[in-house]
């Protein structure tokens, strides 16, 4: 991605985490600029040329843009359908890069799948009693798509920037999910809400590097 643009996205990130901190109650629309920003970029470069997987990336970032809406009404129901809106995202971003996930049923790939399952629910498992009971429904379908997005990006064969962008995305959407989860309910610490949007910000930039990296030069002259 062009600097310009790195810095764009910063900017909106940025805008976030500051109306987030002195204006949370006026500005909840404001932690909707990352994805959106995003969407922008990729919308204004494949314009023009949208094929299926451009739908459905364009797709997940909008729900992932109410998502983050809903959650800032901060109650426990508005977390539970931003949930669901966040599932919803990860299903579209699974669809845009299933093509190239192969799963071959080997033991060794069996094995690696089980372990990475097993690290990634293993946190969740720990403190899913302490949820909410109009959590429990939200969280499970949202804890499926998140790792089914995991097992997804990790078992793509593409070319290796793509495939390590992407990772890395899924892989900060997990910590994520952790964070808010453990900061919610288990321990408060300072400017936890910022924490979770930086990993947010981060997660989301990652993947948008990993879905990009799969198109022949998608910015010409930048390094992606």
């Amino acid at each position: 991605m062009p600097l310009r643009l790195t810095l764009i996205y910063i900017t909106c990130c940025l805008i976030d985490i500051v109306a987030y901190i002195y204006h949370r109650e006026w500005f909840g629309i404001a932690s909707s600029f990352p994805p959106l920003c995003l969407l922008i970029f990729f919308f204004l470069q494949r314009h023009g040329g949208y094929k299926l997987r451009d739908y459905t990336y364009t797709f997940g970032l909008l729900l992932a843009a109410v998502g983050d809406i809903t959650f800032e009404i901060r109650t426990n129901n508005a977390k539970a359908l931003s949930l669901l809106f966040y599932m919803l995202s990860f299903s579209f971003y699974i669809a845009t890069v299933r093509k190239e996930t192969v799963f071959t049923f080997s033991s060794k790939e069996l094995l690696k799948v089980f372990l990475n399952l097993l690290l990634i629910t293993t946190p969740f498992l720990i403190i899913f009693s302490k949820l909410p009971s109009n959590y429990f429904f939200s969280s499970i379908l949202y804890m499926v798509f998140l790792s089914l997005f995991y097992i997804t990006a990790l078992l793509r064969k593409t070319n290796k920037s793509s495939y390590q962008w992407l990772l890395a995305g899924a892989s900060l959407f997990v910590l994520l999910t952790v964070c808010e989860a453990y900061f919610s309910f288990i321990i408060k610490i300072p400017y936890e809400a910022v924490i979770n949007k930086v990993t947010y910000g981060l997660a989301q930039y990652a993947t948008f590097m990993g879905v990009i990296k799969t198109y022949k030069n998608f910015y010409p002259g930048s390094e992606n």
